[in-house]
């Protein structure tokens, strides 16, 4: 097996801070206008990726973008390697593999040639062989496919609009409580019908958040309880790939639900959905008596479930709608979310109306108990930023207002997460 290198990960980002821009953007002499189709650049705490695929061979373009990642962080292709045999295991790695199996041939022909790019620079070809430091093909569609194949997780969400907003436009907090990431990158993908932009690993071509140019934003949460998964099922496809497909080829809030509403799945899940104006949960639950609607912020919940903000809608890992609530009760950090909307909705001087400003809505995603000693992110189980939250992400869709906090795999989430202001722009590379 191939020694992992002993270089730190974030190391060897910061040296590649060092290297000349132009010399990972394709740009031509005098550093002129963004030219070519591929633009990568080593920031602070992520990998901005800027890839123009209209009218280009997209197996191309992201082998074009691979070789560079690779020359970027030479460590990569055996970190993702350690990663999944890390999240599956050896005993239950080669029925993750038969899951690719099934999954491969309903991805969208031209994701299967964008992930076939990136294995075209990786070297272990068609050999799947767990821990020998090396991605095959199957791993990397583990890789862009895995939350598909493992529906866990404990994600959430809220987003703030109309009159609870300070600035009258919806505000949308999301938090990526999974796996350790390694590599997080920030892709603009241009080209198509709309352009996307899409928070993942450095090696997704699409992951659980993204939004497009007409600020259409979506964020899959896992949600139980699910049907059991029939591999063999026409209904066993990709919700990550769906959510990319969908922002891609719609402008509107209502066309996004619309085509995802009436996709087969095999298995329950809820994707958050919003724009600049309001939000709302698509509840796919396949149930015993299920249902699949856009939960809003009056919609009318199941017993034991409170809701009482009629310009807020938030998420956790539970179906909430009358039809698909489950067991009755609620959830830790349900009840954290609705008191500190409530606290900061009430914080005012006497006579104003209750807003929530960005900095608020900032103070809620990373709300822990800090009453006692020695508290840390998780270390209760209402706290909303927690031991297993590797990003935060702040978004406002009417201005593009970015702001994301990347953990970056460190073993313990900081205190006090800083976040890292993101230019958004469809146009060409930021600077």
């Amino acid at each position: 097996m191939r020694k992992r290198a002993s270089i730190p990960y974030l190391l060897l980002l910061f040296l590649a801070l060092l290297l000349p821009l132009d010399a990972l953007s394709g740009q031509g002499e005098g550093g002129g206008e963004y030219k070519g189709a591929v633009h990568i650049a080593a920031r602070e705490t992520y990998i901005e990726v800027f890839l123009d695929l209209e009218g280009a061979d997209r197996r191309g373009i992201w082998s074009q973008y691979t070789r560079r990642l690779l020359d970027l962080i030479p460590t990569l292709e055996a970190d993702y390697d350690a990663w999944i045999l890390e999240v599956v295991g050896r005993e239950a790695y080669h029925r993750r593999m038969q899951a690719v199996q099934h999954l491969k041939p309903r991805v969208p022909k031209e994701y299967q040639e964008e992930i076939e790019g990136m294995a075209s620079q990786m070297s272990g070809g068609l050999v799947n062989a767990p821990g020998d430091g090396k991605l095959s093909l199957d791993e990397l569609y583990f890789i862009n496919l895995y939350v598909d194949i493992l529906m866990s997780g404990a994600c959430s969400a809220l987003s703030v609009f109309g009159p609870a907003s300070a600035t009258g436009s919806n505000m949308i907090a999301r938090l990526v409580d999974w796996y350790p990431r390694k590599g997080t990158a920030i892709f603009t993908l241009k080209g198509g019908h709309r352009s996307v932009v899409n928070i993942a690993g450095a090696l997704s071509v699409m992951a659980g958040t993204a939004f497009n140019e007409d600020g259409v934003f979506a964020a899959l949460l896992a949600a139980g309880p699910s049907p059991m998964v029939d591999l063999s099922s026409d209904s066993y496809r990709s919700i990550t790939m769906d959510i990319r497909y969908a922002l891609e080829h719609f402008r509107t809030l209502e066309e996004v639900t619309a085509y995802l509403n009436r996709q087969p799945y095999a298995f329950s899940h809820q994707v958050f959905l919003a724009d600049s104006k309001r939000a709302g949960v698509l509840e796919n639950y396949f149930g015993e008596g299920g249902t699949r609607a856009l939960r809003g912020a009056e919609s009318e919940l199941g017993e034991g479930v409170a809701w009482e903000f009629r310009n807020a809608v938030a998420a956790v890992n539970r179906f909430f709608l009358k039809a698909n609530c489950w067991g009755g009760g609620s959830d830790p950090r349900w009840a954290s979310l609705r008191s500190e909307l409530s606290r900061k909705l009430q914080h005012r001087e006497q006579g104003e109306v209750g807003q929530v400003t960005f900095n608020e809505l900032r103070e809620i995603a990373t709300y822990y108990d800090r009453s006692h000693p020695g508290t840390y992110p998780g270390s209760t189980s209402g706290d909303i930023y927690n031991g297993g939250t590797q990003q935060i992400i702040l978004f406002e869709p009417h201005s593009f207002h970015l702001e994301v906090f990347f953990r970056n795999a460190s073993p313990k989430p900081p205190p006090d997460p800083t976040f890292t202001v993101v230019p958004v722009s469809f146009l060409s590379p930021s600077r």
